[in-house]
């Protein structure tokens, strides 16, 4: 099974560290980031799309709820707090549990295990990803083209749209979100680098570190492509070092 990632939002910084050091315990859980109030977990939840969030209710600028109200987020909610009032709320908005602070290791792993087993019913309905030799049709007007998942060099959201570059300059324009071409490329050469943008790594010619990010160059693309901040130390772990 591929490891689920997840974003803790949680304003007490010793909260934070210490589920974090929890939840790497279980090998099924991948933490990739976190986020201390509604602000900077709604650019988090953009930046990383991660698969489960872990959500104190009580934030310094408002509430869980109040962040989730003001996010498109498709993944699972883990509430935690101290104060189980909340309770009957979080299950009203189809949270997939909920955890009272001080949460301790067996009560987490109930939690996991969950998860897991929530994830291992849904496979069935999982999409299947593309292979990397395999061709995928493109409809352009009154136009159908066939392309190779392998020629894709990176893929840009343009609102609801997305547009595909292909190697050798060649651009499509498709109604597909970011998140559904995420979801269907073969993850061992694709990744996501920016809430707007997947590359292909095969076509990366060079990489410019600036402070806790980069730029990078792919062939055929003469712009340099961001790296944003909350996906560069993922893409460095799982990519650049092996």
């Amino acid at each position: 099974m591929k490891r689920l990632t997840a974003l803790i939002i949680d304003d007490e910084r010793l909260a934070r560290v210490n589920l974090r050091k929890k939840l790497n315990m279980f090998s099924e859980i991948e933490v990739i980031g976190e986020a201390n109030s509604i602000e900077t977990g709604i650019r988090a939840i953009a930046d990383l799309n991660p698969d489960l969030l872990f959500l104190d209710i009580r934030l310094s600028d408002g509430t869980g709820f109040d962040l989730l109200n003001q996010v498109e987020f498709k993944g699972k909610v883990i509430f935690q707090t101290a104060y189980d009032e909340y309770a009957c709320r979080a299950f009203e908005i189809n949270a997939l549990d909920y955890l009272l602070k001080p949460i301790t290791r067996e009560r987490l792993k109930k939690v996991i295990d969950n998860i897991i087993n929530f994830s291992n019913e849904n496979n069935a309905r999982i999409t299947p990803r593309f292979r990397y030799d395999d061709r995928i049709m493109i409809e352009q007007s009154r136009s159908i083209y066939f392309i190779k998942v392998e020629n894709i060099v990176c893929i840009k959201a343009v609102r609801e749209y997305t547009s595909i570059f292909e190697k050798g300059g060649k651009e499509y324009v498709v109604l597909k979100s970011i998140g559904d071409w995420q979801k269907e490329l073969p993850d061992e050469h694709f990744a996501r680098i920016h809430r707007n943008c997947i590359v292909n790594f095969n076509y990366i010619e060079q990489s410019e570190r600036h402070g806790n990010t980069a730029n990078i160059f792919l062939t055929g693309i003469r712009e340099a492509i961001l790296i944003s901040r909350g996906y560069y130390k993922l893409i460095k772990t799982r990519y650049f070092y092996k």
